[in-house]
């Protein structure tokens, strides 16, 4: 089984659009403009070793939203700020020393994606990300 987490709104506030490629929840996938949930078991040990804020929680809102934003970009600062090689591997697995190399990676490439959907979720007011397993 595994970690979905899935977005919930005030009622009557309709979900952002955006166009990202993250792993896929119970109401995300192919085709989609939307990103209503996503596979958090993938990007947890990821997010969690950034901020300090667990996906497995079951609800994250307001400020811990704006704290895993933030740390998401802190994240992409430092690692743009340092050439490919050695030194920028360094920064990445002092930063992720809970995440295996593929989660590593998949958080990597994923980075983009997670800051968008996290800004936009984290500017809608009463935005609840909530875990199911």
């Amino acid at each position: 089984m595994g970690l979905d987490n899935i977005w919930r709104l005030t009622e009557g506030v309709e979900h952002p659009t955006m166009s990202i490629v993250l792993y896929g929840g119970m109401f995300s996938g192919p085709g989609k403009d939307t990103c209503e949930s996503f596979r958090g078991k993938v990007y947890s040990d990821f997010i969690e070793d950034l901020s300090g804020i667990s996906l497995y929680q079951d609800s994250i809102e307001g400020e811990d939203l704006a704290k895993i934003l933030s740390s998401l970009k802190q994240f992409k600062e430092l690692t743009e700020s340092l050439p490919p090689g050695y030194r920028l591997l360094k920064l990445i697995y002092s930063k992720l020393p809970n995440v295996s190399e593929d989660n590593v990676d998949l958080g990597i490439e994923g980075l983009d994606d997670l800051i968008t959907m996290f800004s936009k979720y984290s500017s809608i007011p009463g935005a609840k990300l909530v875990s199911w397993y």
